[in-house]
């Protein structure tokens, strides 16, 4: 418990530093909402779900365009959204107001590696960059493990993690050894080892990708440019730009250019 009310603090304060200083881009921020709703669509279907866990509300609290939450509460709200911070968690309920008047969802503070829900208990799980957090893998095991108990037979859970795998990877880690990220980041997978994590709790992997294309560091630099003087002038090409870098899911060399895994895994039924 002392754990996880330290966790608690120091993602309370990172909420209360990124809402003071840090603003994500609008395109940015449209591109992975939508990228992220056409994966759940593929992969599962919202609307007939009985029951829905999404881990994380980090964009739900403090970057609300980016967070496709709302867009799955149109066809289901039955969903309950988790994260670490209470703070964080507080802040997605609020903005739920304003992005999803009208909603029952709930939003509950709770570690994804001890959940306060019993076995067996939704339907579909969506945890999108959610256990590239941690500081050991053995601590994404431990949450997966969980996510798996709670999933119900038959269910289905979508998970993204930071591509380990991303041809920029050694890039990124020296920026985050030089501390310039706004929050801390930590171990990943490649997808094999997603894969291999997934199977290890007792899921079945039925379906792998990447999503996410456009290269780290570089987009958003060069988005401002283009943005200066005019926010709004050349929106429509780089609207077309990161459809045809997100085109890049469909080569056989996806796994090197995506900021994330993606998988589909099913729990077996009893």
């Amino acid at each position: 418990m002392a754990n996880m009310d330290r966790k608690t603090t120091y993602w309370d304060q990172v909420a209360e530093n990124v809402a003071k200083r840090y603003e994500f881009d609008e395109l940015l921020a449209e591109q992975y909402r939508r990228v992220h709703l056409n994966l759940i669509a593929r992969w599962a279907d919202v609307k007939t779900s009985p029951r829905i866990l999404k881990t994380d509300l980090f964009a739900e609290a403090l970057q609300p365009s980016r967070a496709f939450l709302w867009e799955m509460l149109k066809s289901n709200d039955n969903i309950v959204g988790i994260d670490i911070s209470a703070e964080i968690a507080s802040r997605a309920k609020n903005s739920a107001t304003k992005c999803a008047p009208g909603s029952s969802a709930e939003y509950v503070n709770c570690d994804v590696r001890h959940l306060p829900f019993v076995s067996n208990s939704f339907d579909l799980i969506v945890s999108d960059s959610t256990l590239d957090h941690f500081r050991s893998e053995n601590e994404i095991v431990i949450a997966l493990s969980e996510l798996s108990r709670v999933l119900k037979p038959g269910g289905i859970l979508v998970i993204t993690m930071d591509n380990k795998g991303n041809l920029t990877e050694p890039l990124f880690r020296l920026w985050l050894t030089l501390g310039l990220s706004y929050f801390f980041i930590g171990q990943t997978y490649s997808i094999k080892q997603l894969k291999q994590a997934l199977a290890r709790v007792g899921l079945r992997v039925t379906d792998t990708t990447a999503i996410i294309h456009n290269p780290r560091f570089f987009t958003r630099k060069i988005i401002t440019l283009l943005h200066k003087g005019n926010p709004t002038r050349f929106n429509r090409g780089i609207r077309r730009g990161l459809d045809i870098l997100d085109s890049l899911e469909r080569k056989g060399t996806k796994y090197l250019t995506a900021q994330f895994v993606a998988a589909r895994a099913v729990k077996p039924l009893e």
